[in-house]
Parts: C-alpha cells; sequence; structure tokens
C-alpha cells in the first residue's frame, strides 16, 4: 500500500509515499495530505501519483509496468469498493510469485504458461500441489486482468493487451460422488491416521479440507469459525464419526496431507478423485434421502440457492422415482373404487 496513517500533533493525517529500486537507484517520493482528507480521497490521490510516477520514469528509463505495479495500483484505489476484497486480495497475494515482475505488455505466452502451472499437480520445488480446475483459474486471470485494465485506465500502462491473455472456459461440471465403499477403500490405503481420519470426516460432514482441519468440536458439532464465505456455522457430528471427531487433534501440514492422499487414492485405484468430491457425495446423499436443496446448502454452507443448484439434477432425479410409482398396483387384495 503506498498510503500510510502518521500522527500529526493529535490528529492522524494520510501521508503518501512511493519507493522503487531501478537500476540500482532507489527512488522515493513522498507527499503529506491536507487534514480532512478522507481514506477514499487519499487512496483515489495515490493511484493518480502512483500512476504518474511511473509514467515518468517509462518516458525517462523505458522501465517496464509489471502485473505487480498493476495489482498494487488497482489495490490501493479500488480494494474498498469490492464486496469480495479480503478473498480477492488473499487470492493475488497466494499467486503473486508468480505474477509480480512480469510485463503487463506480454501476457500471451505468460498466461499460458500459468494456466499450465495452476493444473500442475507438483510445484516448482517438485512438491505435490493441488490442481486448479478451469473456473477457479478463470477467476484468478480475471482478477489479474482487471488490475491490469484499470492500470491502462489511469495511464499506467501505455497499451492494454488483456485481449491477448489466454482465459479458460468455466465449465467445471463434474458429476464425480464417491460412494461409502469407494471412501472406505480410500481411507483404508491410507497409511497417515490423520488423513485416514478427514477422509471419514469429509464424506460424513460434506465440510471442506481446511474446514476439517480448522474445525473445533463442541457439544453441538463441529464449529466452523473461518469459512470459505466468511460466516460462521456449525455443522452436526455424523455417529459414525463422533468418537473420531473428539479424540482426534489435527497437527499435519498442507504438503503432508497432499502426499498422503495423493498416495491412498492411487493405490486405491481411484487416482481421478479429488478429497473436494466427498462434499459432493454428502450432498448426493442427503438429496436422496429426502432433504431439499435449501437444507443441504445450510449444511454445505452455502450463503445462496445458487451455489446448491448444482446439485438440482439429484434432486430431478429422486422426484421422478417418486413420480415413476404413481399408479402402481400395491395391493391386489384392495377393493375397487367406483
Amino acid at each position: 500500500m503506498s498510503i500510510q496513517n502518521i500522527k500529526v500533533g493529535k490528529s492522524v493525517r494520510y501521508r503518501w509515499y512511493f519507493r522503487r529500486v531501478i537500476e540500482g537507484h532507489e527512488i522515493r517520493r513522498t507527499k503529506l495530505l491536507p487534514a480532512g482528507t478522507t481514506r477514499a480521497t487519499a487512496n483515489s490521490l495515490a493511484a493518480k501519483w502512483d500512476a504518474d510516477m511511473y509514467a515518468g520514469l517509462n518516458r525517462v528509463r523505458g522501465v517496464k509496468v509489471t502485473i505487480g505495479d498493476c495489482v498494487r495500483a488497482h489495490i490501493v484505489a479500488e480494494a474498498e469498493n469490492w464486496k469480495d476484497a479480503h478473498k480477492r486480495i488473499k487470492i493475488l497475494e497466494k499467486w503473486a510469485p508468480e505474477y509480480a515482475f512480469q510485463n503487463a505488455l506480454d501476457l500471451h505466452d505468460w498466461s499460458r504458461k500459468f494456466i499450465g502451472y495452476l493444473r500442475a499437480t507438483q510445484d516448482h520445488q517438485g512438491e505435490p500441489k493441488r490442481p486448479l480446475v478451469n473456473g477457479t483459474i478463470k477467476n484468478i486471470l480475471s482478477y489479474l486482468r482487471a488490475a491490469i485494465r484499470y492500470a491502462h485506465m489511469i495511464g499506467l500502462v501505455n497499451v492494454d493487451q488483456t485481449a491477448r491473455m489466454v482465459i479458460p472456459p468455466a465449465n467445471n461440471a463434474r458429476y464425480n460422488y464417491p460412494t461409502r465403499r469407494q471412501m472406505l477403500t480410500i481411507a483404508r490405503a491410507c497409511k497417515n491416521r490423520q488423513v485416514r481420519a478427514a477422509i471419514r470426516i469429509a464424506f460424513y460432514s460434506g465440510m471442506r479440507r481446511g474446514e476439517i482441519l480448522n474445525a473445533e468440536v463442541t457439544d453441538l458439532g463441529f464449529f466452523l469459525r473461518a469459512t470459505k464465505n466468511g460466516h460462521a456455522r456449525i455443522v452436526p457430528i455424523h455417529p459414525r464419526i463422533a468418537v473420531l471427531a473428539r479424540h482426534l487433534a489435527f497437527s499435519i501440514s498442507m504438503s503432508q496431507f497432499e502426499k498422503a492422499w495423493i498416495r491412498a487414492r492411487t493405490i486405491a485405484g481411484y487416482t481421478q478423485t479429488r478429497f473436494h468430491d466427498f462434499r459432493h457425495s454428502s450432498a448426493s446423499e442427503m438429496i436422496n434421502a429426502g432433504y431439499d436443496l435449501r437444507t443441504v446448502g445450510e449444511v454445505l454452507g452455502h450463503l445462496s440457492l445458487s451455489s446448491t443448484q448444482r446439485y438440482t439434477h439429484l434432486e430431478v432425479a429422486r422426484l421422478a422415482k417418486a413420480v415413476a410409482q404413481i399408479g402402481k398396483k400395491r395391493d391386489t387384495t384392495a377393493p375397487s373404487v367406483h
């Protein structure tokens, strides 16, 4: 961020600062904003002054503007207006090493390589990592594209090259619902006690992996303080995992978890199964038992029914079975109705 809070006497004011090292030379600029300036105004001014500085440096030194520069400028000026600011910034920070120093005018080949890395099952050090699906990849690239377009709008980059970015289609329709038998087969193949327990908990709760590892066990159920949608919730504990849930504390790292999980599903013969698929299995089991989409969505922690609509086909299939029973003869001794 290029805005600082500083104390002047008894009041707090905003100060803009710019710092960048170019060809071994440090470029610094700073400016104290007038008293009474709001945070929104300060951010807007900072974005403009940052753009002016970059534009000047580009003309004088021919310095390239990176995607990282664009993202920083976008966050400073617009983050307060984003409804999903916390989520977006967290995602941008996570993948910053992959784009921070990439030229914002050279996007085609870079975006193809970036997509390949996001889909890969190993990181740059050869350690296992979770491959991302097209929808998630599209969201990440959309955030970066928006930042570059903003940078072009304020004059930070001379040409908008975002049309050259490769954006994958977000068709992530996957109908993989591991059965209880498949879940148990993978769990039995797992040598790590904590991962084995997480597999069973995932199937019987519908919780995400991160939620399982951080859940607090209470008398009411699993208490999830931090969730994907930002709202705490409680997930009732299924009787089949009650003892397991109350006597197991998770201390495994994500990399250890991923290694054990990939090894277990490979040994079990289900190499295409994702850990997240057990969440779909939970939804399937509840719907097939007769529970409506709204109830299923509440268990899974969906903020809106639209997130649960992906399971509509399951509910329709259940209703179709019910409709098929209409008119079937149940008791041949029943009296006829005239």
